[in-house]
């Protein structure tokens, strides 16, 4: 780009041009080559005095030795380089606070140096550059970073620098080259980094490449937060991360990345990014992370190596493989289509599938990623590649697999673990009627009644087939409370096993769910889906989505009828409460409210509804006859969370540190309960005798309704997120959200009504939200009955009686 002094002399008299051109000549030849030695017999004894006297284009040839100083290199078209390119010149800071070389002139070269970076600056900076068109090449670099940034003078001003600049050659040693915000067309070349943090680029900038480079024992290989950078022909190995990509277009191309923890991660806003020609092989967890798989990545003829080679967050998928095209892949085959699946024990995808016509393609799709919980599609990879050695055809599979449990009474929650060997596909029939039930490699199922069940897996490698057989026996119920409950989670709701945390089956919801409620009957569940403004309706006989209907802005919270005919959506961002009729699943009215309705509840005989007004520290009656507000109580800061008294006459309301507690007959508070800090859930038992209240610190704080004080407090030991009492009122389940300090370990903890303390604690596998009792689709009642060996006879009469009852615990 021609600067304005340059546009203007466009219009200059000819004479005068040839005037400014001799003038550039006459500079041009006037540039030396300048020495620098520490001792003598050299021009300077610093490269600062050197650069001091210089001109631009001038040389500065620095002789062996030990040179301590800082240097600041403001004239353009400098080139210091060292005499013998061996590193025996070597440059050691001498304030440690301030970059070894500081480069704020255009067009400057630093070769064959030996530089210590400044151990007390914070990017320990051993070059730092705010200019453009600059080479850095071939330099050692030691405990310090090649630094492309901006500069923030004492204006306060930051002024972006280091656009073209070539990085190259150069020997880096516990340090790194970092490229600031807002640079573009910089070239990070061959160079050689190692027990640092790699390369890393920061955003804002476009037209970066990192090509050719090796880089070992570092936190990641590259670190890309930029638009369209070229990652090409790297070496990366024994990093965390091999390469990291976010908010990033990037290409990542011929690169080999071995023995890192991930081989290639992608967070968020990656769309766009190819992935082509790498070898990723030996990751301690995982070949590729894609957290979010928004989709638009194509991903081929990678060879990957790795005991898990994919792990994929919830998304639209990518694409895993090209169209079938002529030419040579990364295994030697005559097509390029998918990608190599390979893992260290031989048991790959492309190391067993067959390939029957010789190819090198599979002749069987490979499925990259198997969503256990039937929330979002399977991944394919449709052209995966195979070995030309076509030994895989003379693979033969074995079944082989196990279950969690082989007999206890109904319902029997089975998860089962496949052991086959050589296997790509799998066939299971849980219940031995010849149908197949499921093709996940693991597989969970629910025995509802007892019987005597015979599992057969069918497994093959696309020629072969293998099976085995299992007996599963399932006894009669012997428990009284239904053990599943449902909990809301990243765009589903799950059907979990409280016995042992286990996910029986998801269903794919809209984005952002939060409460959840199911009509008594437990044919239907409705979960409101805060980001897509909408309710999605649940068949819960067969798990699928029977119909959405649109609400109004950011649905919270619902609540269904005692009769099942209605339910209650809160609409935080509207400010408004939507009615949906169960028998249509269509909104017949909508109710304004205050501001940010969040909780909902109804009375036990469905005449009023109860709304919790987040911003308006309210909460509003509503008369269900008329869908209309009938008044609205002041009830404290920020209130969430309301439930209603089994009689109907008192409504407990959770606010910023404590429980309202409302007076139906007068709509009043009449008292308030400290509970600490923000509780949020909040349920009353069958009794009516306890409330319980989910606190923000993992407390579960227990509530005489007489005394209207906390009686106890239950630790469940993290952020409470939903709560539940079962319809017999023998359990309060209550569901945590792990955080990165506890692993993000999810439970639900169980609490024992009788004594308040929980009897039981279970890892769940999902991260969650609300939370819904399943109801009994079998209510079960005791049934007594007893025998006894004598039914008359004299006083002192012994007599034996056998218990025969069905259906009984106590």
């Amino acid at each position: 780009m021609r600067t304005k002094e340059e546009l203007c002399s466009i219009s200059l008299p000819s004479t005068f041009l040839i005037f400014i051109f001799l003038v550039s000549i006459s500079t041009t030849a006037s540039a030396r080559e300048i020495t620098v030695d520490d001792n003598s017999g050299a021009d300077f004894i610093s490269i600062q005095e050197a650069v001091n006297n210089s001109i631009a284009g001038d040389i500065i040839i620095v002789k062996p030795g030990t040179y301590t100083e800082n240097v600041l290199v403001n004239v353009k078209g400098l080139t210091i380089r060292s005499e013998s390119n061996n590193g025996d010149a070597q440059v050691i800071p001498l304030n440690e606070s301030v970059s070894t070389f500081l480069i704020t002139a255009n067009s400057t070269t630093i070769r064959g140096l030996n530089i210590t970076g400044a151990s007390k600056n914070h990017g320990k900076n051993a070059i730092f550059v705010y200019s453009d068109m600059n080479n850095v090449t071939g330099n050692t670099i030691e405990n310090g970073s090649i630094i492309l940034g901006s500069h923030v003078p004492d204006n306060l001003t930051i002024i972006f620098h280091g656009d073209m600049n070539n990085v190259t050659g150069n020997t880096i040693e516990n340090g790194s080259i970092i490229l600031g915000s807002e640079l573009s067309g910089n070239l990070i070349a061959e160079n050689k980094i190692s027990n640092g943090e790699g390369v890393h680029i920061s955003c804002c900038g476009r037209n970066n490449t990192v090509l050719g480079n090796t880089i070992s024992n570092c936190s990641t290989g590259i670190y890309a937060y930029d638009q369209k950078v070229d990652i090409r022909n790297n070496r990366i190995n024994n990093c965390d991360y091999g390469i990291r990509l976010a908010m990033s277009s990037s290409g990542i191309d011929n690169n080999t990345i071995l023995n890192c923890d991930v081989g290639i991660h992608l967070d968020d806003a990656c769309i766009g990014v190819e992935i082509i020609n790498n070898t990723i092989i030996s990751s301690a967890e995982c070949g590729i992370t894609d957290l979010y798989d928004e989709g638009g990545k194509r991903i081929y003829n990678n060879y990957f190596n790795n005991t898990v080679n994919v792990r994929l967050g919830a998304g639209r998928g990518n694409t895993w493989n090209s169209s079938l095209t002529q030419g040579t892949n990364i295994v030697g085959g005559p097509y390029i289509g998918g990608n190599f699946w390979a893992k260290p024990d031989g048991t790959g995808f492309s190391q067993i599938c067959a390939d029957l016509d010789g190819n090198g393609i599979g002749d069987l799709s490979y499925k990259v990623y198997e969503d256990p919980y039937n929330v979002h599609e399977d991944k394919f990879d449709y052209l995966p590649l195979v070995s030309m050695s076509s030994l895989q055809n003379s693979v033969t599979p074995t079944a082989n697999f196990t279950a969690s449990l082989t007999n206890g009474s109904a319902p029997l929650v089975v998860k089962f673990t496949d052991l086959s060997k050589n296997a790509v596909v799998w066939d299971w029939d849980f219940d031995g009627d010849g149908v197949s039930d499921s093709t996940k490699q693991n597989p969970v199922y629910a025995y509802k009644t007892s019987g005597n069940y015979t599992v057969n897996l069918t497994v093959s490698n696309g020629i072969n087939t293998s099976f085995k057989l299992v007996n599963i026996t399932v006894g009669k119920r012997v428990s009284s409370t239904w053990p599943f409950v449902y909990i809301t989670n990243n765009g589903a709701f799950s059907v979990i096993d409280t016995a042992t945390g286990i996910v029986i089956t998801s269903v794919k919801v809209g984005r952002g769910p939060e409460g959840i409620a199911v009509i008594p009957n437990g044919k239907t569940a409705y979960v409101a889906n805060s980001r897509d403004n909408n309710v999605s309706v649940i068949d819960t006989t067969t798990n699928t989505v029977i119909a959405t209907v649109n609400v109004g802005r950011d649905p919270s919270e619902v609540a269904v009828t005692p009769d099942g005919t209605k339910v209650y959506v809160t609409n935080y961002n509207s400010n408004n409460v939507s009615v949906i009729d169960t028998a249509t699943n269509t909104v017949i009215a909508t109710m304004p409210v205050e501001s940010g309705p969040s909780g909902v509840a109804i009375s036990p005989d469905g005449t009023k509804v109860y709304v919790t007004n987040y911003n308006s520290n309210t909460t509003s009656v509503i008369d269900t006859a008329t869908n209309k507000v009938k008044a609205t109580i002041n009830v404290g800061e920020h209130p969430w969370g309301v439930a209603v008294s089994p009689d109907g006459t008192k409504v407990y309301v959770t606010t910023y540190y404590d429980v309202s507690v409302i007076d139906t007959a007068t709509n009043t508070v009449t008292a308030k309960v400290d509970v600490r800090r923000r509780p949020h859930e909040i349920v009353v038992n069958t009794a009516g005798t306890k409330v319980y209240v989910a606190g923000g610190d993992g407390f579960v704080s227990v509530i005489d309704t007489v005394t209207r004080k906390v009686i106890t407090r239950v630790n469940v030991g993290k952020d409470t997120e939903g709560v539940a009492v079962t319809p017999n009122g023998k359990k309060v389940y209550v569901v945590t959200r792990g955080s990165y300090e506890i692993n993000y370990s999810n439970t639900i903890s169980v609490i024992d009504t009788s004594n308040d303390t929980v009897s039981a604690t279970v890892d769940i596998e999902v991260s969650p939200g609300g939370l819904a009792i399943i109801p009994d689709p079998e209510s079960v009642f005791p049934v007594a009955n007893f025998s006894s060996n004598v039914s008359e006879g004299f006083t002192h009469l012994s007599v034996q009686f056998i218990d025969n009852s069905e259906n009984a615990t106590e």
